[in-house]
């Protein structure tokens, strides 16, 4: 069965986050969630049970580690604030691309563009090859006001399934480039071809860690 976003736009989670700093409300709500959805470690996902979870929810993976369970611990001016239980890491998107991090190895620290950024619900209507610059801040090296350039192409349509469901989604590479660095990667972008929504993306978000991949599997309300 192939199912679009709206069907799954069932509730939010308005729990308070404050910087990095979690109230114990936050972490007994993921302490809940991890058990509710993981259950024994040899058991697989299962979309009843996420069903029932009040939480938006995602799982990430750095390289090929171990997967995460993230709860959305609040939404401010368009900013998801995504945090882990586990290790209180927090990935901060804003329309699908990660634009902050806090507990990796290297962390971004801001993303700013003086332009819309496609990844914002806009990839969806790619025809052609797009061009887009945005700086970032890495607090590695001290690396402030980094600039990227980055060619948006359409890879094609992709069935994608998360947890039991399928998803029509359309693929997207996003080709980087940070001259001052010499440094080059790729991201990939699976979207909802009729808003543009994010399900799933690979993103190198550091030069000291592998991409980080994260799924949707409940989005917020």
């Amino acid at each position: 069965m192939v199912v679009s976003r709206r069907s799954l736009l069932t509730g939010s989670l308005g729990l308070a986050l404050a910087g990095c700093e979690f109230s114990p409300t936050v972490l007994n709500a993921y302490d809940v969630a991890k058990a509710q959805i993981f259950g024994h470690p040899d058991l697989p996902l299962q979309r009843k049970t996420i069903a029932k979870l009040p939480y938006a929810t995602m799982t990430a993976r750095v390289g090929k580690g171990p997967q995460a369970l993230l709860l959305l611990g609040r939404v401010q001016g368009g900013e998801e604030h995504w945090i882990s239980g586990v290790d209180r890491s927090v990935l901060t998107l804003m329309g699908g691309r990660v634009i902050k991090t806090f507990g990796f190895p290297e962390n971004l620290k801001n993303t700013r563009s003086n332009k819309a950024d496609p990844v914002d619900r806009r990839l969806h209507q790619l025809r052609a090859p797009l061009h887009h610059t945005r700086y970032v801040d890495l607090d590695l090296g001290a690396h402030f006001g980094l600039r990227i350039d980055s060619i948006f192409e359409l890879v094609g349509e992709r069935r994608l399934r998360i947890v039991e469901l399928d998803f029509e989604t359309i693929l997207v590479r996003e080709k980087n480039s940070a001259r001052g660095l010499q440094w080059e990667f790729e991201n990939l972008y699976w979207v909802d071809p009729g808003d543009g929504y994010v399900w799933k993306s690979r993103q190198t978000i550091a030069r000291t860690f592998p991409p980080v991949e994260f799924e949707i599997l409940k989005p917020p309300g």
